[in-house]
């Protein structure tokens, strides 16, 4: 279970560092193998996944059909730019050069834990982000069903 913010910073080749704490579950869960691609809700963000959570979640995106044109734009999007990526022995991985310039990542960024995956921000993205959604009302009457039944 990947969770917290981790301010990171991508040194001039574009590699950035996992945490500590994630290194040894990435090592152990996949070989330090991992996937990283697009953020396809509209934010520009990337996201990161363990090789094992990516092959599910590209199963699933593979299985839907291809003549809906939003299934084609997701499978474009998330597939087409999904690109293999390695830990190295000191536990940095390269993001290529077309997904830095999509996620507006620079020098300093946010490695920020959803569960299964990270997401990746660039940090001046991410503060501009958390102050808006700050400001932002909840829609109470239009939560989804499964919004309504998570008792937190």
């Amino acid at each position: 279970m990947f969770r917290g913010a981790n301010a990171l910073n991508l040194d001039n080749k574009g590699r950035m560092a996992i945490p500590s704490m994630y290194r040894a579950v990435m090592q152990e869960r996949c070989g330090g193998r991992l996937v990283v691609t697009v953020n396809n809700t509209r934010e520009n963000c990337l996201w990161l996944y363990p090789l094992d959570e990516w092959e599910r979640v590209e199963a699933k995106v593979v299985s839907l059909p291809s003549f809906d044109p939003n299934h084609q734009k997701l499978k474009r999007f998330l597939i087409g730019y999904a690109s293999d990526v390695e830990m190295d022995k000191s536990g940095r991985i390269l993001l290529p050069a077309p997904l830095r310039e999509f996620a507006m990542l620079d020098k300093a960024a946010y490695l920020v834990g959803q569960g299964n995956k990270f997401e990746i921000w660039s940090e001046p993205l991410w503060t501009a982000k958390c102050g808006q959604w700050l400001q932002e009302d909840v829609d109470l009457e239009n939560m989804s069903a499964e919004m309504e039944q998570i008792s937190l």
